[in-house]
């Protein structure tokens, strides 16, 4: 949320310019929102400051009355990116009946990169030289697994005595990292657009995780 402490923190980490007044935020949200708009489509390798500004219906002066340069702009594009997405994904984790979780879950995210392929690629890019715009991805990261570790603890059907919380962690990690280097690298054979992508990292996850199930009644 972007009402957050963190929000705020994180936008004075990559460098984003001190805005005191409600009018100077408001002016330097709607640059960013712009700029995740733009970015979602264009490499943002390829988009100006003019056409941010153009889209924010600003002057320049005033994008630079905020952000020092286009780089800046773009971390907190990040930012704004992993404040959005972090609510939804949890709420996957939150709200969904436990035995549905994994393949709601991977299918949301598979989803979402290949919504935002554009965006991801200049995000990896940028995030290699400036490891601090990828914190809030991090974080939400930690924040997904802790909310299904915290489903785990309270669904009836597992043997919570033998759950390795390790296993549960490394399974996320996982996953982003199969998301990951598909996009950028595209191993294959198989790709984010394949049908059969979502369920296979699901059960790659489930595999990884191997939750046990307590001995049902005969």
């Amino acid at each position: 949320m972007r009402t957050t402490a963190n929000w705020h923190d994180d936008l004075a980490r990559v460098g984003v310019l001190p805005a005191q007044q409600l009018r100077s935020r408001e002016l330097r949200d709607r640059l960013i929102d712009e700029g995740l708009r733009i970015a979602r489509k264009i490499s943002f390798d390829e988009v100006g400051v003019a056409d941010i500004c153009n889209a924010a219906e600003c002057s320049t002066g005033a994008f630079y009355a905020r952000f020092p340069d286009k780089l800046t702009l773009f971390k907190a594009v990040m930012v704004a990116a992993a404040a959005e997405s972090g609510p939804m994904l949890e709420a996957v984790v939150r709200e969904t009946t436990f035995n549905r979780i994994l393949a709601e879950l991977t299918r949301a995210q598979v989803a979402r990169y290949i919504e935002q392929k554009t965006f991801f690629r200049s995000a990896f890019k940028v995030s290699l030289e400036s490891g601090e715009a990828w914190e809030p991805f991090r974080r939400n990261v930690h924040a997904l697994t802790d909310a299904f570790l915290d489903r785990v603890a309270r669904e009836p059907s597992i043997d919570h005595a033998r759950v390795d919380e390790a296993r549960i962690r490394f399974a996320f990690q996982v996953m982003y990292g199969v998301l990951n280097n598909t996009i950028i690298n595209q191993p294959g054979p198989f790709f984010l657009e394949t049908p059969e992508f979502p369920e296979m990292l699901e059960q790659t996850m489930l595999a990884t995780m191997d939750l046990p199930r307590k001995p049902t009644a005969s």
